[in-house]
């Protein structure tokens, strides 16, 4: 008999890495023994030979990735995070941690999807920027004056904070949907922002803003100037009275409360958010991020197809000529 070794195990096993007929994909991958593109982000994005709208692929690993800058226009794509508490969604379990990036104006049009990074500073006008199925935190970098970020979207992400008490930083088309905050929501700046279908489980200052569909599970202040607040729901009595916002509703009530990390924030049977939110198109939303019909995914797991299950035999006899290995896989769009 012979051990079978095989480099299916290694971390990209999580994903099929689909090539783009408009940009080149690149492997960043930093374990032991495997051989892809690079192994840290940093060298990644200051490589010459990665252009303009290039996607990235960090694979997953249990050490994470040195902070990076990018300066160009770039796709992020990672494995999703959570995963060792939602089973059954890839077969490898770490996930895609990048200790920080710094995001400036050259690094506009930049989009990612399935990354955990412990903070994204946000630096000075960065225009187009997407951050979707994310496990993150954000701050500011050095305060620049007059700092206009324009067209950001951040969906289907779990933040940790989003710290833009400065009013030098000023969000313009923001949107910010069908996520969950864990910490503190500070936009103290912005034109035309909209907050949809989110959870916010700290303290939340708003700007000029569309705030509609939201839970605010805290009991923490609401703070908002000059905004439309409307088909929202909070746990105390914090919202402002009329337009269908609804007051002192038990999280017992509204979430099942177990589960993962993000799970146990689905909407528990009979919960008072059903139904509650503002006609989309239509058709009548829940609140929170699993409302709409393009919901929260749990664990961030990125639209490609990926590697759930695997079944490799722990040996074969030295004779044999084929094995039989079988492999699961879902699209996850």
């Amino acid at each position: 008999m012979k051990t079978v070794l095989l480099s299916l195990k290694i971390t990209c096993i999580s994903l099929f890495f689909v090539q783009m007929a408009s940009a080149k994909v690149w492997r960043v991958n930093n374990n032991t023994g495997v051989h892809a593109d690079f192994t840290q982000v940093t060298t990644a994005v200051s490589s010459p030979l990665v252009q303009e709208g290039d996607t990235i692929y960090i694979e997953p690993s249990p050490t994470q990735y040195t902070g990076a800058t990018p300066q160009k226009r770039l796709v992020f794509i990672g494995a999703g995070y959570f995963l060792s508490e939602n089973t059954g969604l890839q077969y490898n379990t770490n996930d895609s941690r990048i200790t920080s990036f710094t995001i400036d104006s050259l690094a506009s049009g930049s989009s990612f999807f399935g990354i955990r990074s412990n903070l994204v500073f946000v630096s000075s006008n960065a225009d187009n920027i997407t951050f979707s199925r994310c496990h993150i935190s954000f701050a500011t970098s050095v305060s620049f004056a007059n700092s206009l970020m324009s067209n950001w979207i951040i969906n289907k992400c779990y933040v940790l904070q989003f710290a833009f008490n400065n009013a030098a930083y000023v969000f313009e088309n923001l949107q910010f949907t069908n996520s969950i905050v864990f910490q503190s929501f500070n936009l103290a700046n912005c034109i035309n922002g909209l907050v949809r279908n989110n959870i916010l489980l700290g303290g939340v200052t708003m700007n000029n803003t569309y705030a509609t569909n939201n839970i605010f599970a805290t009991a923490s202040s609401l703070n908002f100037t000059n905004c439309t607040v409307k088909y929202n729901i909070s746990t105390s009595n914090n919202l402002p009275a009329g337009n269908n916002n609804q007051v002192s509703v038990p999280q017992a009530s509204l979430f099942i409360l177990t589960g993962s990390t993000d799970a146990r924030y689905q909407l528990a049977a009979g919960s008072p958010a059903i139904g509650a939110g503002e006609p989309i198109n239509g058709e009548t939303p829940d609140c929170g991020p699993f409302g709409t019909a393009d919901p929260y995914r749990l664990s961030g797991i990125p639209a490609i197809p990926a590697i759930y299950e695997l079944q490799v035999p722990p040996s074969i006899p030295s004779s044999a000529t084929t094995m039989q290995v079988t492999i699961s896989t879902r699209s996850n769009n």
